[in-house]
């Protein structure tokens, strides 16, 4: 949701052009290349429950400077942002925490199918219906609900997205931590 709703987010809070959104699609694009690889040089050093936890507070960390507080004290305000107030999600504050949930969601992407694969059934593993299709069937069906999701929401209120998204998208990660930490034992593979 936080890339999916960027340029309706962007450009009914901040008023951003195209290719203010396409930028900051560009630089998150470039920042996702060096994470994976730094991502994956931990990975030799520390086992996939681990650094799975650890990425998914640096998503929850990410989201949470994407709330913005002053929305939920105020909701009629104005028509953009509170610009004004001390705490609201201004364009850098949304820039930060975007780049810092999406390269932390991306890099714990990995580290879930690791562990995934480790622990499916070995008969899961062969055959047309393996693993691999069934996390690809996974994340297509996640990015088509989290579309439908933001449209649900922006007809809610434009005004209100980000807090409608971020908020709910935040107890995901949140309660994602919560299953890692109950099961961490049964994961250590």
């Amino acid at each position: 949701c936080i890339v999916g709703s960027t340029s309706v987010i962007t450009k009914n809070r901040y008023q951003w052009s195209i290719k203010n959104v396409g930028t900051l699609h560009l630089v998150n694009g470039l920042i996702v290349i060096p994470s994976s690889i730094f991502s994956g040089w931990l990975s030799q050093f520390y086992e996939d429950r681990y650094l799975s936890m650890w990425f998914m507070c640096m998503t929850a960390f990410g989201m949470l400077f994407l709330v913005d507080p002053t929305d939920l004290m105020d909701p009629n305000s104005s028509d953009s942002y509170n610009s004004d107030s001390f705490g609201s999600v201004g364009p850098v504050k949304y820039i930060t925490g975007s780049l810092i949930a999406f390269s932390g969601i991306e890099c714990c992407e990995s580290f879930l199918a690791s562990l995934m694969s480790k622990c499916v059934p070995s008969a899961l593993a062969v055959g047309t219906f393996n693993s691999g299709l069934l996390a690809t069937l996974v994340g297509t069906s996640g990015r088509a609900v989290g579309d439908l999701f933001i449209t649900a929401m922006g007809l809610i209120s434009i005004r209100h997205l980000l807090n409608l998204l971020i908020i709910p998208g935040l107890g995901l990660v949140l309660f994602s931590m919560f299953l890692l930490r109950r099961n961490y034992k049964s994961l250590a593979v």
